[in-house]
Protein backbone atom coordinates (compact mmCIF):
# COMPACT_ATOMS: atom_id res chain seq x y z
CA UNK A 1 0.00 0.00 0.00
CA UNK A 2 1.03 3.75 -0.97
CA UNK A 3 2.35 5.81 1.63
CA UNK A 4 1.35 8.54 0.42
CA UNK A 5 -2.46 7.51 -1.19
CA UNK A 6 -3.76 10.81 -1.81
CA UNK A 7 -0.54 13.29 -3.13
CA UNK A 8 -0.11 10.23 -5.63
CA UNK A 9 -3.35 11.53 -7.02
CA UNK A 10 -1.76 15.28 -7.21
CA UNK A 11 0.00 15.86 -10.58
CA UNK A 12 -1.51 19.25 -10.89
CA UNK A 13 -3.26 21.57 -9.16
CA UNK A 14 -6.49 20.57 -11.11
CA UNK A 15 -6.28 17.59 -8.97
CA UNK A 16 -5.52 18.77 -5.58
CA UNK A 17 -9.26 20.72 -6.32
CA UNK A 18 -10.63 17.45 -6.57
CA UNK A 19 -10.07 16.07 -3.48
CA UNK A 20 -12.71 16.94 -0.33
CA UNK A 21 -11.28 19.79 2.22
CA UNK A 22 -11.37 17.56 4.86
CA UNK A 23 -8.95 15.75 3.38
CA UNK A 24 -6.29 18.31 3.13
CA UNK A 25 -4.71 17.99 6.58
CA UNK A 26 -3.78 14.22 5.67
CA UNK A 27 -2.50 15.51 1.79
CA UNK A 28 0.23 18.08 4.02
CA UNK A 29 1.05 15.50 6.09
CA UNK A 30 2.15 13.27 2.92
CA UNK A 31 3.56 16.48 1.51
CA UNK A 32 5.27 16.74 4.07
CA UNK A 33 6.59 13.56 4.31
CA UNK A 34 7.86 13.72 0.71
CA UNK A 35 9.70 16.64 1.27
CA UNK A 36 11.75 15.22 4.07
CA UNK A 37 13.02 12.23 1.83
CA UNK A 38 13.54 14.30 -1.53
CA UNK A 39 15.43 16.89 0.22
CA UNK A 40 17.22 14.45 2.32
CA UNK A 41 18.16 12.80 -1.16
CA UNK A 42 19.31 15.63 -3.06
CA UNK A 43 20.47 18.88 -0.47
CA UNK A 44 18.72 21.97 -0.72
CA UNK A 45 16.48 24.29 1.31
CA UNK A 46 14.35 23.20 4.02
CA UNK A 47 13.34 24.35 7.12
CA UNK A 48 11.29 27.11 5.14
CA UNK A 49 9.61 24.93 2.70
CA UNK A 50 8.80 22.38 5.61
CA UNK A 51 6.59 25.62 6.53
CA UNK A 52 5.37 26.55 3.77
CA UNK A 53 3.16 22.84 3.25
CA UNK A 54 -0.01 24.04 4.30
CA UNK A 55 0.09 27.52 2.64
CA UNK A 56 0.95 26.01 -0.51
CA UNK A 57 -1.60 23.07 -0.38
CA UNK A 58 -4.52 26.20 0.24
CA UNK A 59 -3.36 28.53 -2.17
CA UNK A 60 -3.35 26.30 -4.96
CA UNK A 61 -7.05 24.69 -3.56
CA UNK A 62 -8.78 28.16 -3.71
CA UNK A 63 -7.01 30.03 -6.34
CA UNK A 64 -7.44 29.13 -9.88
CA UNK A 65 -3.24 28.58 -10.93
CA UNK A 66 -1.60 29.40 -13.42
CA UNK A 67 -4.60 31.88 -14.97
CA UNK A 68 -4.34 33.20 -11.01
CA UNK A 69 -0.88 34.48 -10.84
CA UNK A 70 0.94 33.12 -7.71
CA UNK A 71 4.51 35.09 -6.97
CA UNK A 72 6.83 33.03 -4.24
CA UNK A 73 9.27 36.17 -2.82
CA UNK A 74 12.78 34.65 -2.85
CA UNK A 75 11.68 31.06 -3.69
CA UNK A 76 13.51 29.61 -0.32
CA UNK A 77 9.95 27.97 -0.02
CA UNK A 78 8.71 26.99 -3.32
CA UNK A 79 9.59 22.91 -3.27
CA UNK A 80 5.35 22.27 -2.08
CA UNK A 81 4.40 24.51 -5.01
CA UNK A 82 7.07 22.60 -7.37
CA UNK A 83 5.62 19.42 -6.45
CA UNK A 84 1.85 20.58 -6.56
CA UNK A 85 2.11 21.74 -10.12
CA UNK A 86 3.46 18.64 -12.04
CA UNK A 87 7.03 18.65 -10.43
CA UNK A 88 6.87 15.64 -7.79
CA UNK A 89 8.47 12.75 -9.90
CA UNK A 90 11.62 15.47 -11.07
CA UNK A 91 12.22 16.49 -7.31
CA UNK A 92 14.71 13.71 -7.49
CA UNK A 93 17.03 16.19 -9.87
CA UNK A 94 16.51 19.39 -7.50
CA UNK A 95 19.72 21.92 -8.07
CA UNK A 96 21.41 19.30 -10.70
CA UNK A 97 23.14 20.09 -13.68
CA UNK A 98 19.78 19.45 -16.27
CA UNK A 99 17.32 18.75 -12.98
CA UNK A 100 14.94 21.45 -11.13
CA UNK A 101 15.76 25.06 -10.27
CA UNK A 102 15.81 25.82 -6.32
CA UNK A 103 13.80 28.51 -7.05
CA UNK A 104 10.95 29.52 -9.22
CA UNK A 105 11.91 29.64 -13.16
CA UNK A 106 9.52 30.37 -15.70
CA UNK A 107 11.19 28.57 -18.30
CA UNK A 108 10.71 25.32 -16.05
CA UNK A 109 6.63 25.87 -15.79
CA UNK A 110 3.75 27.87 -16.48
CA UNK A 111 2.81 27.85 -12.76
CA UNK A 112 6.15 29.98 -12.17
CA UNK A 113 4.65 33.54 -12.82
CA UNK A 114 8.28 35.19 -11.41
CA UNK A 115 11.74 34.02 -11.66
CA UNK A 116 13.18 34.84 -8.46
CA UNK A 117 16.26 33.84 -5.63
CA UNK A 118 16.83 37.59 -4.42
CA UNK A 119 14.02 38.96 -1.27
CA UNK A 120 11.60 41.36 -1.57
CA UNK A 121 10.29 41.81 -5.39
CA UNK A 122 6.75 39.66 -5.04
CA UNK A 123 4.68 42.29 -4.04
CA UNK A 124 5.81 44.27 -6.87
CA UNK A 125 5.96 41.80 -9.26
CA UNK A 126 2.10 40.57 -8.24
CA UNK A 127 1.21 44.24 -8.72
CA UNK A 128 2.42 44.76 -11.99
CA UNK A 129 0.84 41.23 -13.14
CA UNK A 130 -2.70 42.73 -10.99
CA UNK A 131 -2.70 45.99 -13.09
CA UNK A 132 -1.93 43.72 -16.60
CA UNK A 133 -4.72 41.74 -16.31
CA UNK A 134 -7.04 44.67 -15.17
CA UNK A 135 -6.01 46.59 -18.71
CA UNK A 136 -6.68 43.41 -20.38
CA UNK A 137 -10.30 43.20 -19.02
CA UNK A 138 -9.29 39.47 -17.46
CA UNK A 139 -10.69 38.57 -13.91
CA UNK A 140 -7.47 36.68 -12.69
CA UNK A 141 -6.17 37.18 -9.33
CA UNK A 142 -2.54 37.56 -8.21
CA UNK A 143 -1.21 36.92 -4.70
CA UNK A 144 2.42 37.93 -3.64
CA UNK A 145 3.84 35.61 -0.45
CA UNK A 146 6.37 37.95 1.54
CA UNK A 147 8.02 36.94 4.62
CA UNK A 148 8.67 38.90 7.74
CA UNK A 149 12.27 39.31 6.52
CA UNK A 150 12.01 39.91 2.99
CA UNK A 151 9.10 42.41 4.00
CA UNK A 152 11.99 45.28 5.76
CA UNK A 153 13.75 45.97 2.10
CA UNK A 154 12.41 48.76 0.57
CA UNK A 155 11.34 47.26 -2.93
CA UNK A 156 8.62 45.55 -0.66
CA UNK A 157 7.78 49.47 0.62
CA UNK A 158 7.81 50.75 -2.96
CA UNK A 159 5.13 47.99 -4.32
CA UNK A 160 2.76 48.53 -0.87
CA UNK A 161 3.47 52.05 -1.23
CA UNK A 162 1.90 51.98 -5.42
CA UNK A 163 -0.49 49.02 -4.37
CA UNK A 164 -2.30 50.68 -1.57
CA UNK A 165 -3.42 53.11 -3.84
CA UNK A 166 -5.11 51.45 -6.67
CA UNK A 167 -8.10 50.14 -4.79
CA UNK A 168 -9.48 48.75 -7.87
CA UNK A 169 -6.53 46.12 -8.36
CA UNK A 170 -6.79 42.64 -7.42
CA UNK A 171 -4.17 41.92 -5.24
CA UNK A 172 -3.44 40.12 -2.08
CA UNK A 173 -0.26 40.07 0.12
CA UNK A 174 0.34 37.06 2.04
CA UNK A 175 2.87 38.15 4.99
CA UNK A 176 4.43 34.72 5.85
CA UNK A 177 5.56 36.00 9.45
CA UNK A 178 8.02 32.88 10.80
CA UNK A 179 9.67 35.57 13.06
CA UNK A 180 13.25 34.07 11.02
CA UNK A 181 15.14 35.45 8.13
CA UNK A 182 19.11 33.80 6.79
CA UNK A 183 20.26 37.31 9.03
CA UNK A 184 18.78 39.48 11.87
CA UNK A 185 16.98 41.73 10.50
CA UNK A 186 18.24 45.64 10.94
CA UNK A 187 16.80 48.95 10.06
CA UNK A 188 14.38 51.17 11.21
CA UNK A 189 11.24 49.53 10.61
CA UNK A 190 12.04 46.50 12.89
CA UNK A 191 12.77 49.33 15.70
CA UNK A 192 9.86 50.83 14.97
CA UNK A 193 7.73 47.20 15.50
CA UNK A 194 9.41 46.88 18.24
CA UNK A 195 8.04 50.50 19.98
CA UNK A 196 5.62 50.71 22.24
CA UNK A 197 5.46 47.08 24.17
CA UNK A 198 1.54 45.93 24.13
CA UNK A 199 0.35 46.67 28.07
CA UNK A 200 -2.90 45.16 27.20
CA UNK A 201 -2.98 41.77 25.46
CA UNK A 202 -6.79 41.58 26.11
CA UNK A 203 -7.04 44.75 24.22
CA UNK A 204 -4.95 43.65 21.27
CA UNK A 205 -6.60 40.73 20.76
CA UNK A 206 -9.98 42.52 20.20
CA UNK A 207 -8.12 45.17 18.03
CA UNK A 208 -7.38 42.19 15.75
CA UNK A 209 -10.78 40.11 16.39
CA UNK A 210 -12.58 43.90 14.79
CA UNK A 211 -9.99 44.22 11.62
CA UNK A 212 -10.54 41.27 11.04
CA UNK A 213 -13.92 39.92 11.70
CA UNK A 214 -16.01 40.65 8.03
CA UNK A 215 -13.17 37.12 7.07
CA UNK A 216 -12.31 35.28 10.22
CA UNK A 217 -15.59 35.71 12.32
CA UNK A 218 -17.46 34.00 9.34
CA UNK A 219 -15.37 31.05 9.91
CA UNK A 220 -16.10 28.37 11.84
CA UNK A 221 -13.64 27.76 14.99
CA UNK A 222 -12.46 31.82 14.66
CA UNK A 223 -12.77 31.94 18.42
CA UNK A 224 -10.52 28.91 18.21
CA UNK A 225 -7.69 30.58 16.10
CA UNK A 226 -7.90 33.95 18.44
CA UNK A 227 -7.19 31.99 21.44
CA UNK A 228 -4.40 29.11 19.61
CA UNK A 229 -2.63 32.81 18.53
CA UNK A 230 -2.72 34.16 22.12
CA UNK A 231 0.60 32.67 23.49
CA UNK A 232 2.19 33.57 20.01
CA UNK A 233 0.96 36.94 19.86
CA UNK A 234 2.16 37.48 23.71
CA UNK A 235 6.01 36.27 22.53
CA UNK A 236 5.69 38.25 19.29
CA UNK A 237 5.14 41.31 22.03
CA UNK A 238 7.74 39.89 23.65
CA UNK A 239 10.21 39.57 21.03
CA UNK A 240 9.55 43.24 19.04
CA UNK A 241 7.39 41.95 16.37
CA UNK A 242 4.38 43.95 17.64
CA UNK A 243 0.62 42.40 15.87
CA UNK A 244 -0.95 45.73 16.58
CA UNK A 245 1.82 48.44 15.02
CA UNK A 246 1.58 46.04 11.86
CA UNK A 247 -2.08 46.34 11.48
CA UNK A 248 -1.74 49.92 11.87
CA UNK A 249 1.13 50.10 9.24
CA UNK A 250 -0.57 47.93 6.72
CA UNK A 251 -3.82 49.77 7.02
CA UNK A 252 -2.47 53.52 6.34
CA UNK A 253 -0.72 51.74 3.60
CA UNK A 254 -4.21 51.47 2.11
CA UNK A 255 -4.46 46.86 2.18
CA UNK A 256 -7.45 45.34 4.28
CA UNK A 257 -5.75 43.62 7.08
CA UNK A 258 -6.72 40.27 8.14
CA UNK A 259 -4.60 37.89 10.69
CA UNK A 260 -3.08 36.70 12.26
CA UNK A 261 -3.91 33.11 10.69
CA UNK A 262 -2.48 30.00 12.05
CA UNK A 263 -0.54 29.25 9.17
CA UNK A 264 -0.53 25.46 9.48
CA UNK A 265 -4.47 24.91 9.84
CA UNK A 266 -4.71 24.10 6.68
CA UNK A 267 -8.66 24.07 6.50
CA UNK A 268 -9.34 27.27 7.98
CA UNK A 269 -6.00 28.87 5.46
CA UNK A 270 -8.63 27.69 2.59
CA UNK A 271 -11.58 29.75 4.60
CA UNK A 272 -9.71 32.48 5.39
CA UNK A 273 -8.61 32.89 1.13
CA UNK A 274 -11.95 31.67 -0.12
CA UNK A 275 -13.22 34.80 1.69
CA UNK A 276 -10.44 37.29 0.58
CA UNK A 277 -10.23 36.11 -2.82
CA UNK A 278 -14.08 37.45 -2.89
CA UNK A 279 -12.97 40.69 -1.77
CA UNK A 280 -11.83 43.58 -4.28
CA UNK A 281 -8.92 46.08 -3.79
CA UNK A 282 -5.69 45.18 -1.93
CA UNK A 283 -5.88 42.57 0.79
CA UNK A 284 -2.80 41.74 3.55
CA UNK A 285 -2.76 38.29 5.33
CA UNK A 286 -0.62 37.57 7.95
CA UNK A 287 0.15 34.01 8.53
CA UNK A 288 1.86 32.63 11.24
CA UNK A 289 4.39 29.54 10.42
CA UNK A 290 6.72 27.69 11.68
CA UNK A 291 10.08 26.97 10.35
CA UNK A 292 10.69 23.26 10.31
CA UNK A 293 6.99 22.31 10.94
CA UNK A 294 6.90 18.75 11.15
CA UNK A 295 10.03 18.26 11.55
CA UNK A 296 12.06 18.80 15.50
CA UNK A 297 15.34 19.41 14.62
CA UNK A 298 14.60 22.02 12.10
CA UNK A 299 11.97 23.35 14.37
CA UNK A 300 14.51 23.60 17.24
CA UNK A 301 17.60 24.86 15.08
CA UNK A 302 15.91 26.62 11.92
CA UNK A 303 19.19 28.45 11.23
CA UNK A 304 21.00 25.39 10.50
CA UNK A 305 17.92 23.57 8.96
CA UNK A 306 17.87 26.09 6.68
CA UNK A 307 19.47 24.33 4.34
CA UNK A 308 20.80 21.37 4.35
CA UNK A 309 23.32 18.68 2.59
CA UNK A 310 22.88 15.49 0.67
CA UNK A 311 22.38 12.65 3.29
CA UNK A 312 23.86 9.28 3.06
CA UNK A 313 22.02 6.96 1.02
CA UNK A 314 21.79 4.93 3.97
CA UNK A 315 20.37 7.35 6.53
CA UNK A 316 17.04 9.10 5.07
CA UNK A 317 17.35 11.42 8.09
CA UNK A 318 18.42 14.62 6.84
CA UNK A 319 22.23 15.47 7.13
CA UNK A 320 23.30 17.98 9.87
CA UNK A 321 25.27 19.65 7.55
CA UNK A 322 24.32 22.73 6.21
CA UNK A 323 24.75 23.43 2.71
CA UNK A 324 25.89 26.63 1.11
CA UNK A 325 22.90 29.00 1.25
CA UNK A 326 21.82 30.00 -2.48
CA UNK A 327 22.32 33.46 -1.86
CA UNK A 328 21.94 35.35 1.13
CA UNK A 329 18.40 36.93 0.92
CA UNK A 330 15.70 37.06 3.42
CA UNK A 331 13.11 33.93 3.95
Amino acid sequence: MSQSPLLDTVNLPYDLRLLDKAELPQLCAELRAFLLKSVSATGGHFASNLGAVELAVALHYVYNTPEDHLVWDVGHQSYPHKILTGRKNRMDTMRQYGGLAGFPKRGESEYDDFGVGHSSTSIGAALGMAVADKLAGRANRSVAVIGDGAMTAGQAFEALNCAGDMQDVDLLVILNDNEMSISPNVGALPKYLARNVMRDMHGLLSTIKAQSEKVLDKLPGALEIAQKVEHKIKTLANEGNHIKQSLSLFENFGFAYTGPADGHNVVQLVETLNELRRKPGPKLLHVITKKGQGYKLAENDPVKYHAIGKAPAQNDRPSETPACAEGAAAA
